[in-house]
């Protein structure tokens, strides 16, 4: 491993009997390493660099379940049977133990869509630490029991329907949803009362908008009989078209406060395929709306005045490369997804051909909003960018320092050296895959290290960040 380090003028540094030499000299650091620094006047100091190496991220994208019986063959495509008749999400939810650090989530056949009720050939797919890995249980539900004999369903199944309308025993689970637009999962002790729950598509939402709101779902009203709020808080998952999302817009549940006569936003909702999940603990109106603004071409913007990246941002507004928003703004410290990044490259770059349709390379498509679709359709064609292991593009995550490092070095075209060196004190915690991406980038000034001289791969990019890369790009390009 080579270590980097700043010593005072004049100074040296030695372990052993060997000199060293910032981000040059290797060492082995299986065992604490002893720095001896003389100083210009003589003097002597002695510092001990001890290296621990953080856990590699798990592949293992397997689960196991207290119902039915899972296969265990190894392969990208499992099985789980033998689910008794009646069980539901939920239940077969709770049931689940994945393993360290992954997640899963249950879909419909399609494996795309969320599913609201269980049935045969029902997905779950999961997703290993790594974020790469995955692995699909195709589910098999065992048929209606004949009456006199056979299976039988849990004895203690929990409430659910699909027609929006649900009766919850006090103390118990449900979950109740309107087709699959809208899906409400009560935890057993959300409330210690029986509940009786409705939802309601409103086909009369004019008076309820009057601050230029931009919805891009209906609005639905849900209700229950009682006016206290949950003991727990209940998720609600709201389906919405993420191509309806103009660059720069992010999809955000709102709830329409009665006394206020407003819409307040719910915090921390979070994104999976084409749903939108909020923790809530009352129930009242609910809708989702497109926030932020969508794009004005060459306007100077208004918030960049003694930023650092002001000239640069300037120079990147004029040119086209970017723009800022129809209220004069910027937003340079605001995060770049990996659709606005992709806008943003090709129109630095300006690749020739428009590519095949995004939405049929990548199995999210329909993700992509309409201002992006053409753009990442000529990248993917240039070969600049790539999707996933498990063919998603996922436009709307926040582009990452090592995944901004390997596009940016295909979209130079620049060779790739397995056995470069970075000089990074996180240098273990870059993925392999973006490993020579990083040293060559780094190794042209386009993207460097942060504070500690860490470069911080998994860190997401600013806007501002994010246009002194393309101006250092578009530099490379004309040399």
């Amino acid at each position: 491993m080579v270590a980097t380090f700043t010593i005072s003028a004049g100074a040296s540094a030695q372990v052993g009997s060997t000199a060293q030499v910032s981000g040059t000299t290797r060492n082995d650091f299986t065992l604490p390493v002893t720095y001896s620094i003389t100083a210009a006047d003589g003097t002597q100091q002695n510092w001990v660099v001890t290296v621990t190496n953080s856990a590699a991220l798990s592949h293992d994208a397997t689960i196991s379940s207290t119902i039915g019986t899972v296969s265990v063959g190894g392969t990208a495509n499992e099985s789980i049977s033998n689910i008794p008749y009646g069980t539901t999400i939920a239940v077969l939810k709770a049931a689940i133990i994945q393993a360290a650090g992954a997640t899963f989530e249950i879909y419909d056949t399609d494996g795309v869509t969320i599913s609201s009720s269980l049935t045969s050939g029902t997905k779950v797919i999961v997703i290993a630490q790594d974020g790469m890995t995955k692995v699909t249980y195709t589910v098999s539900v065992n048929a209606v029991p004949p009456s006199g004999g056979g299976s039988t369903p849990p004895s203690d199944p929990q409430a659910s329907s699909t027609d929006g309308k649900l009766t919850v025993p006090a103390g118990k689970a449900g979950e109740v949803s309107l087709g699959k637009e809208v899906i409400i999962s009560i935890p057993a002790n959300a409330t210690d009362k029986e509940l009786r729950i409705t939802i309601d598509k409103l086909t009369d939402t004019q008076n309820h908008l009057n601050n230029n709101e931009v919805l891009i779902t209906a609005v639905y009203e849900i209700l229950k009989n009682f006016k206290e709020n949950f003991n727990n808080p209940v998720s609600l998952s709201i389906a919405f078209n993420p191509a309806l999302l103009k660059e720069g817009q992010s999809a955000v549940v709102f709830y329409y406060d009665e006394l206020k006569k407003g819409w307040v936003e719910v915090a921390g909702g979070i994104i999976n395929g084409n749903y939108i999940t909020v923790k809530i603990n009352h129930f009242t109106k609910f809708a989702v709306f497109a926030t932020g603004q969508s794009a004005v071409d060459g306007q100077e913007p208004s918030d960049i005045t003694g930023h650092w990246a002001e000239t640069a941002i300037k120079q990147a507004v004029g040119s086209g490369m970017v723009t800022g928003y129809p209220d004069g703004t910027f937003k340079p410290n605001r995060t770049v997804t990996r659709a606005e990044f992709t806008v943003m490259l090709i129109n630095t770059l300006k690749p020739q051909g428009s590519g095949a349709a995004a939405s049929s390379v990548f199995t999210d498509g329909a993700e992509i909003g309409e201002w992006a679709k053409n753009a990442v359709a000529q990248a993917v064609q240039a070969g600049f960018i790539k999707g996933y292991v498990d063919g998603t593009f996922r436009p709307n995550e926040a582009i990452t320092r090592a995944e901004m490092a390997m596009i940016v070095a295909n979209a130079l075209g620049l060779s790739l050296n397995s056995s470069s060196t970075m000089g990074f004190t996180d240098e273990e915690a870059i993925p392999v895959w973006a490993r020579s991406a990083v040293s060559a980038v780094k190794e042209l000034g386009i993207i460097n290290g942060k504070g500690n001289n860490q470069f911080d791969p998994n860190a997401g990019t600013t806007r501002a960040e994010a246009v002194t890369v393309l101006l250092k790009i578009l530099d490379q390009t004309n040399k």
